[in-house]
């Protein structure tokens, strides 16, 4: 009996130093995240006491609930337009064609852009006076003046478009090769019965690539909202708070209004809400599979 324990308890020996390590590097920061949430704390002394939940008080006000719903709508058509772009051309790219390699590569070259980079880059695409984007609708006659698309109406919208460009080629790289997975008897078998190219991919596609799927979205989705850098050097938040999105909030509090204690606790709502996101879709996975 003695000697089966000991057998039982081997593996979890074994993983223990990793386990260690992954508490030491990853739990430290989350521990330390949610006490200078719970007090007065800034950049330079740190967590300075227990402040009764001062820090959560800026949560239900008005500033705080308009980048909630300008984060809502950047990580809601970001995802949805990573995912749908990714799978448009993963499917195109699914089929052989002559250059299919060449294409795939540079396919792959918005994900291999810093974003800080990206943003510098966007920012000059699109500036009013020497964008080319707006030099090009104006040779064309699409437009008699120049547009300013980092304007108040539109700089959320662009710094979206931004970030399908970006995280496309992920979702393109993840989707590509789940496709190449799918049961080419199926799909034969479908097209013999009449089902269209739609019906194929809603009935065999679809089914055979759903764990990936999931999986993939629920990374993009992660990623979105930890997005900082591209949006910072093409808006700034701005005009006005149009494209104020929480990680812009969090750098704000912190090391703008030197909240630390602030910008910790928008950052331990965020982390729950994405926590509770993973935990309900893994769960529905999991139903699935069953």
């Amino acid at each position: 009996m003695k000697k089966s324990r000991a057998l039982g308890l081997e593996p979890y020996l074994f993983i223990l130093p990793l386990a260690a390590l992954l508490f030491g590097v990853l739990g430290t920061p989350i521990v330390n995240l949610f006490k200078f949430s719970f007090g007065d704390s800034n950049v330079i002394q740190g967590y300075m006491g227990w402040n009764n939940f001062e820090n959560y008080k800026y949560l239900p006000t008005d500033e705080f609930r308009s980048t909630l719903i300008i984060t809502i709508v950047w990580v809601v058509f970001g995802v949805f337009g990573v995912v749908f772009v990714g799978m448009s051309v993963s499917l195109a790219l699914n089929k052989p064609f002559r250059g299919q390699s060449f294409v795939r590569a540079l396919v792959i070259v918005p994900w291999v852009v810093p974003h800080a980079f990206a943003g510098v880059m966007w920012t000059w695409v699109l500036h009013p006076q020497f964008g080319i984007l707006n030099e090009l609708l104006l040779r064309l006659g699409l437009t008699d003046a120049p547009i300013s698309f980092l304007g108040p109406d539109t700089a959320l919208a662009m710094v979206i478009i931004v970030r399908i460009w970006q995280g496309t080629p992920f979702m393109i790289i993840t989707m590509t090769a789940a496709l190449s997975t799918v049961s080419e008897e199926l799909l034969e078998a479908a097209e013999l019965d009449g089902a269209g190219a739609i019906r194929r991919f809603i009935h065999v596609t679809l089914p055979s690539i759903r764990p990936v799927l999931a999986i993939s979205i629920l990374m993009i989705t992660a990623w979105t909202l930890q997005i900082f850098d591209s949006v910072f050097v093409m808006t700034n938040g701005g005009p006005g708070r149009a494209t104020r999105i929480i990680a812009l909030d969090i750098y704000n509090k912190v090391f703008i209004e030197n909240d630390l204690g602030g910008g910790a606790a928008i950052a331990v709502v965020t982390l729950l809400v994405v926590t509770l996101i993973g935990w309900v879709a893994l769960k529905k996975q999991e139903q699935n599979d069953g």
